[in-house]
């Protein structure tokens, strides 16, 4: 469609519906920004669902250069042994195919440049490739596992994902060092180059962001909001589903006992069997599956949580509840590398006391709760719009 670059743009999963997920969204607006720009093929693997939405995106993108695979690889013990046999971690395995490896070393030579969208397809650059490769990392994956394994209390999986933790290392450190710009958040981007003289050779920060079109929605009435809690995210996402967990476990029936008419709102796909395990539990822990249009809970619930206890990166759930000004109540790393100050924008704690504190005075003070919801867009405003990213990006292709 352009005449600009010729690009190939590799990732492990089709990006669309847009609303299926913070990863989807930001690979969509990649996509849809090269296919504007540059002259664009596209490959992915079709996973799940996907193949129920392939020609919607099409259709949504425009996109007409493209290959597709159908891959569908699980996690289980069988694999993990498998990838150690082959020398690759879990999830480099589960996102290998041979076809696709064909496909990318046959047409690979005719591209300026290659979009390598997480660490498990930079390998399908061929070794040989001449042109510009171009790493964009969403996480320090690595680091996502490391602090997988300081909360996991099982010794056995302790030990398991801790092992995986330093093949993915060696892995992303590896491929950082191969290619020629990464696209990173600011915090992933000084863990895989702590040296600021060396990062600022070949690391640009490229941010994970949200929607921002929900900076203009307007703050809803305090007056007219239930005394409810909303929590957004990908319920078979390890981080997600143990954060849930640790809430529940340790705020909620003390929650309950000062707001007996209090709610949790879970919103997300394909529930992990321990979160509906949770909701029969506790009838006002409500899963409601996969929600189109998000406004029906944030138009009725004051406050956002995100008990995330591990994961990398910039958390894009984050940057949508400062987009949309409902007030949250975060752990540190589910604000990591964000430009937010406690008690100003965001309020962060990493104990269940401080999450009972601070949900119970979000719930009681309609002053407290303005000033949080009116600093969060302000904050969004000012440094999360995907304008900023774009002109990064033309600079990195």
């Amino acid at each position: 469609m352009s005449t600009g670059k010729k690009v190939l743009h590799i990732t492990i999963h089709l990006p669309f519906p847009t609303n299926h997920g913070a990863s989807l969204f930001n690979s969509y607006k990649l996509c849809t920004w090269l296919y504007r720009n540059h002259d664009l093929h596209f490959a992915c693997f079709l996973k799940g669902d996907d193949v129920k939405y392939k020609d919607a995106f099409l259709e949504d993108t425009g996109i007409k250069n493209y290959y597709f695979e159908v891959l569908n690889v699980p996690r289980n013990g069988m694999n993990l042994i498998k990838s150690y046999l082959k020398g690759m971690t879990i999830n480099m395995f589960r996102n290998y195919s041979a076809d696709m490896h064909r496909h990318i070393q046959s047409i690979a030579h005719e591209y300026d440049v290659i979009v390598a969208e997480h660490y498990e397809v930079m390998q399908y650059v061929p070794k040989d490739y001449k042109g510009k490769v171009v790493f964009r990392t969403h996480n320090a994956e690595y680091l996502i596992w490391s602090r997988f394994a300081e909360v996991e209390t099982n010794p056995i999986k302790k030990l398991v994902v801790s092992m995986e933790a330093r093949r993915i290392k060696y892995w992303e450190f590896r491929y950082v060092k191969e290619a020629d710009v990464v696209l990173g958040g600011t915090n992933d981007n000084e863990v895989h180059e702590p040296d600021p003289q060396k990062r600022a050779l070949k690391f640009r920060d490229y941010l994970h962001i949200g929607d921002d079109s929900q900076i203009t929605l307007p703050i809803p009435d305090f007056e007219q909001l239930e005394n409810s809690l909303v929590y957004v995210g990908t319920l078979t996402w390890e981080a997600n589903v143990e954060g849930l967990l640790w809430f529940a476990d340790g705020c909620w029936d003390i929650l309950k006992e000062r707001f007996p008419e209090l709610k949790l709102y879970i919103i997300g796909k394909n529930p992990d069997q321990r979160l509906i395990e949770l909701s029969k539990k506790y009838p006002d822990i409500i899963i409601t599956g996969f929600v189109e249009d998000l406004e029906e809970y944030f138009m009725k619930c004051k406050v956002n949580i995100i008990p995330l206890r591990f994961g990398s990166g910039m958390k894009v759930k984050t940057i949508n509840g400062l987009c949309r000004g409902i007030p949250m109540v975060c752990t540190t790393i589910g604000a990591e590398g964000l430009k937010v100050t406690h008690d100003h924008d965001i309020l962060i704690s990493d104990t269940h006391a401080g999450f009972i504190q601070y949900v119970t005075e979000l719930l009681n003070d309609n002053q407290k709760w303005n000033h949080i919801a009116h600093k969060s867009k302000a904050t969004a405003s000012k440094y999360y719009t995907w304008e900023s990213l774009y002109k990064i990006l033309e600079e990195s292709i």
